[in-house]
């Protein structure tokens, strides 16, 4: 009976897998992020601030790292009854506040921190911190000015909310009445891809008669809401699996493998590009094992770099600020193998054209003819149509498509590194990454065979390569596959250097 439990609760993992994808996301707006809100209520004598951070699944590792004595990997009681207070503190010169452009200080004066639980078994992070300050100038008008400088080199949402009581409130706050988040609960679905970015903000406060009503209370110690403590995704759930034996091992690595599957044909992934690749080429099962074989080795040590960095390094550098950079690296890659085609495509296609027009001119001199043909062939290029594909494009390729790891391969590694399961998580990592070279290398050979019967297909190629220029159309197509290939890998260089800041 417990078997067939285990067994049953796995099979259902399944088949959330195959028909829920739209919850591939852990944390709303990603593993890697820490989001802020900060609010402020203003009366006549007093600010008060209630500042939210709410640290995704890695951050969160790296913080409970910091306070976990007995190195269990989650945070015990014990454990936290200082850090929250402590950690307020060390924020509290970060939140600066000025009043008629003297700076204020702040008074903590109470904290909380909460654990929410996170995909693959590890919990986010919530502290809460509340902090007052005195109106010096009671009965005056203010100028008050607050910025958030907390963390400013992580990503995430930041927002600020301003309200009052018996005073007026002068400047530009129209965007400020009220959290939109719930403090860090419930993010807008159509604000993910471009989550708000509130650092400062600065306005008079006046005592009169009337005044906005407060937007929302501090809540001190309130719980999230329901629908942010259920994080995790198919891939995710395997490494809290309980009792593993073997039959289990084998539907979590099934239900790993479907799930890299599933992430390959997301967005991105180099699908276009693989295709792009192989429908000029001679592609062969043996390249598409090696091409498979690459991208799974990249995609797994991707990921293992990165924990690395997150486990021991972060102090120097943030993992999510590496993801551009390797984003950059795998367009360089792709915009280089882009233009090797191109060239050796291009004279390819131009010798063909020449020995086309030999063949014409000549086919009463066999003799001569051959030697047209012969001289022709030395222009064609090794991984040119019609020649093998070359091994060192097919490493470049490889290694573009894998090397922007999964951040939900990420959390299973963390999760395998807290849960004691390393070998385990490993096993889970590697099958993941079978499954997205899978995809993208089946996506290359079908369009390989696409290209082939449709040239072969004596209804539909033939008739094609007898009409007007149906022939110089198929014999352009691998050149044109090669610009296709250097334009996309263009793009992904370029999206990925406005990402780390260097384009605007």
């Amino acid at each position: 009976m417990k078997t067939f439990r285990i067994v049953s609760t796995t099979i259902i993992i399944l088949m959330a897998t195959l028909f829920s994808a739209q919850i591939a996301a852990a944390h709303p707006l990603g593993n890697f992020t820490i989001n802020h809100y900060a609010g402020l209520y203003l009366t006549g004598e007093t600010i008060e601030l209630d500042f939210v951070l709410d640290m995704a699944e890695i951050p969160a590792f790296q913080e409970i790292i910091v306070f976990d004595t007995n190195g269990d990997g989650q945070p015990g009681l014990s454990e936290v009854a200082g850090y929250h207070a402590e950690k307020c503190l060390s924020l509290r010169p970060q939140l600066n506040l000025r009043l008629n452009g003297r700076p204020a200080g702040w008074e903590l004066v109470w904290s909380g921190v909460e654990f929410p639980a996170g995909a693959g078994g590890l919990p986010t992070l919530r502290l809460s911190c509340e902090f007052q300050t005195p109106i010096a100038a009671a009965g005056d008008t203010v100028r008050v000015e607050f910025e958030d400088k907390v963390l400013t080199e992580r990503l995430g949402w930041r927002e600020i909310v301003v309200t009052g009581d018996g005073i007026e409130l002068q400047g530009d706050l129209t965007d400020m009445a009220y959290s939109i988040s719930r403090r860090l609960t419930a993010y807008p679905d159509d604000l993910l891809s471009s989550p708000l970015d509130q650092r400062q903000v600065s306005f008079k406060l006046v005592p009169a008669p009337g005044s906005a009503q407060r937007a929302m209370l501090p809540g001190a110690g309130q719980q999230p809401d329901q629908a942010l403590t259920n994080r995790d995704d198919g891939f995710t759930q395997l490494i809290t699996l309980p009792n593993l034996t073997g039959s289990t091992i084998l539907l979590a690595l099934g239900v790993a493998f479907i799930w890299g599957a599933a992430h390959a044909l997301t967005p991105g992934h180099g699908k276009t590009i693989v295709a792009a690749y192989l429908v000029g080429s001679r592609g062969t099962v043996g390249h598409a094992i090696f091409l498979g074989l690459v991208t799974t080795f990249t995609h797994t040590a991707g990921v293992f770099i990165l924990g690395f960095l997150t486990l021991f390094a972060s102090r120097f550098i943030l993992p999510e600020q590496l993801y551009p950079w390797l984003g950059v690296m795998s367009g360089a890659l792709v915009v280089g193998i882009g233009l090797s085609l191109f060239r050796g495509r291009l004279a390819n296609m131009l010798g063909r054209s020449d020995g086309h027009h030999h063949h014409d001119h000549d086919h009463h001199h066999p003799h001569e003819h051959d030697h047209h043909h012969d001289h022709g062939h030395t222009h064609i290029p090794p991984g040119a149509d019609g020649t093998p594909v070359t091994w060192r494009s097919l490493l470049a390729l490889g290694v573009s498509g894998g090397l922007i790891p999964c951040p939900s391969a990420l959390v299973v590694m963390l999760s395998a590194i807290a849960l004691q399961r390393i070998g385990f998580g490993l096993i889970l990592i590697v099958t993941f990454s079978l499954g997205l070279a899978g995809v993208l290398t089946a996506i290359g050979l079908i369009w390989v065979q696409a290209r082939r019967l449709f040239e072969h297909a004596p209804r539909y190629g033939g008739l094609f390569k007898h009409m007007a220029g149906g022939g110089r159309l198929i014999r352009a197509l691998p050149a044109a596959s090669a610009l296709f290939i250097t334009v996309v890998g263009l793009g992904v260089m370029l999206r990925a250097l406005v990402q780390t800041g260097l384009l605007g």
